[in-house]
């Protein structure tokens, strides 16, 4: 009998793994691994050619690739200045809210609101915000006499409109984060800092602010990442325009392989990210099993 009900548990695991196996299989190692291929290769879907073996030419291709190596930097420099405005607004925001008050939790619902919307259609809300014609910014900025701006066409405030619309769209995530860092200091230390003659400013740097900052370094290096992969908002809103000054590595990589059809080259592009993300998330992860 004891063997019967083992034998049945074992079916019972084995059809309740299968499909999370298939879909890990099928869905992120297999498309992983050919990637991880094809940037060993020359393979041009356009050449209607079998992928040929090249060893590391894509990789040595890559180290003299100015168009990569700028996109890679903006991606860098991007995902800093972003990470570090997100910071501050969200850690702001969020002590802020951090207090009683009336209406904080409607208050917290309109800030986490834009969070919840999808990259492209951030893009497409931020592409008519900007636009040169019938963009409400530059209504406004005509109706006092300081418009029309090109937003989206000048090679130096088109960055900064990406960085606006990222920044709208992922501080409510900073927010979030920090807010439930604060959530986890003792409101006794508070009282006792009231007591001793303690400045707000003296307060946060002396209390909130090591108590917190832990969980902060981390919702950085979360943020980073997923900064340094943005995609669909220069996309949608530039096209990695004017020039190159708002394409992205991302949108370098997707370029390569769906408009010039580079698959080997553009698997070599995608292992060399994958690396650098990878160099983040093993910061994420010491910093989140051993502090």
């Amino acid at each position: 009998m004891r063997g019967a009900l083992a034998s049945q548990q074992r079916r019972l695991f084995w059809l309740f793994l299968v499909p999370g196996l298939i879909y890990l299989i099928g869905v992120r190692i297999a498309p992983a691994a050919t990637t991880l291929f094809m940037g060993f290769t020359d393979w041009n879907l356009v050449r209607n050619q079998a992928p040929r073996w090249v060893g590391f030419a894509n990789y040595t291709k890559l180290l003299e690739d100015t168009p990569f190596l700028g996109a890679l930097g903006r991606s860098l420099a991007f995902a800093a200045v972003a990470t570090v405005i997100e910071l501050a607004l969200g850690l702001a925001i969020a002590i802020f809210v951090n207090r009683e008050m009336r209406g904080r939790t409607p208050l917290r619902a309109v800030v986490l609101t834009p969070m919840v919307i999808t990259p492209a259609v951030v893009g497409l809300i931020w592409y008519i915000l900007f636009h040169r014609a019938i963009g409400p910014f530059n209504w406004f900025l005509s109706g006092v006499g300081l418009g029309p701006i090109d937003w989206l066409g000048d090679p130096v405030i088109a960055p900064l409109a990406i960085l606006i619309a990222d920044v709208w769209h992922w501080t409510p995530f900073m927010f979030l984060l920090s807010l439930s860092a604060l959530q986890t200091v003792p409101k006794e230390l508070y009282e006792a800092a009231d007591v001793d003659g303690g400045s707000s400013w003296q307060t946060f740097r002396l209390i909130t602010l090591p108590l917190v900052r832990d969980n902060l370094v981390v919702a950085c290096i979360l943020r980073a990442i997923e900064a340094f992969e943005i995609f669909a908002e220069p996309f949608v809103m530039t096209g990695g325009g004017p020039g190159r000054a708002t394409e992205t590595v991302s949108l370098h990589i997707y370029k390569s392989a769906f408009t010039f059809f580079e698959m080997g080259y553009a698997g070599a592009m995608i292992a060399v990210c994958v690396i650098l993300v990878g160099a983040l998330y093993s910061l994420y992860l010491r910093h989140v099993r051993f502090d």
